[in-house]
């Protein structure tokens, strides 16, 4: 998954690897094979937890969705299933890998070009996530939120928390999958504690811990020499 900001860096930190990466640096991601935690399955913590994703309906966001898997599990348990995603390579590597058929066209109103499954109910908005809203995709019944949190700077995750509070609806539910750890990294993903997670969403949500556990699965934190790093799993509702 990915973050992006298309205005200025809004960070005080001084280290450019700390800068809020523009559209270009995710595509350059991308291009070099350069995304620290997409996976080659549906994530295990998804699986676990899927019954708790939504209050029966059955529309569930993605947000920075890459070409996360999680995208046709969703599907497959019968959910109607939308992402956005700022890069195009992604989004193409997506449909193309899996052979889905799809549409393409541009919003006639807003900023973001959309990919439509023609048979399997995907549909991912290529744009800027700060630029959208439920007056262009709806609200929704449930949220996957895999990491895309925490691969926002830091200086953006109140307006992180803003766009989502307008997209779900008063009784969705909201999954969110963080990392925490503490050897200094320059992220993303950046590190997310459950203070920063109550700043910013607790405005919105009602947040409860699902799980906490450690892993030493990702090689990004072993290149950094961090060899551990927590995975914190909330579930938040509409206040």
């Amino acid at each position: 998954m990915a973050s992006y900001n298309k205005g200025k860096v809004l960070s005080t930190y001084g280290a450019k690897e700390n800068a809020v990466l523009v559209k270009e640096d995710w595509t350059k991601r991308w291009e070099n094979h350069h995304i620290a935690f997409h996976m080659p399955q549906a994530d295990p913590d998804l699986v676990k937890f899927k019954d708790r994703l939504s209050n029966g309906g059955s529309k569930v966001f993605v947000p920075l969705c890459g070409k996360t898997l999680d995208l046709l599990y969703l599907v497959e348990l019968g959910h109607e299933v939308i992402g956005c995603e700022i890069c195009e390579m992604p989004i193409l590597e997506f449909f193309e890998d899996h052979s889905v058929k799809y549409e393409r066209w541009q919003h006639p109103t807003a900023p973001f070009e959309i990919f439509k499954g023609i048979d399997k109910k995907i549909t991912i908005y290529k744009g800027d996530f700060f630029e959208l809203k439920s007056s262009i995709v709806g609200k929704f019944d449930g949220a996957w939120d895999r990491g895309a949190f925490g691969s926002v700077h830091p200086s953006l995750e109140f307006k992180y928390a803003d766009v989502m509070n307008d997209l779900m609806k008063a009784n969705g539910r909201y999954i969110l999958s963080t990392f925490e750890y503490e050897t200094a990294l320059p992220g993303p993903p950046f590190s997310v504690h459950a203070e920063d997670i109550a700043a910013a969403l607790g405005r919105y949500f009602n947040i409860s811990k699902l799980e906490y556990y450690e892993t030493k699965d990702y090689n990004f934190l072993q290149r950094a020499a961090c060899p551990v790093t927590g995975i914190t799993i909330s579930l938040l509702s509409p206040k």
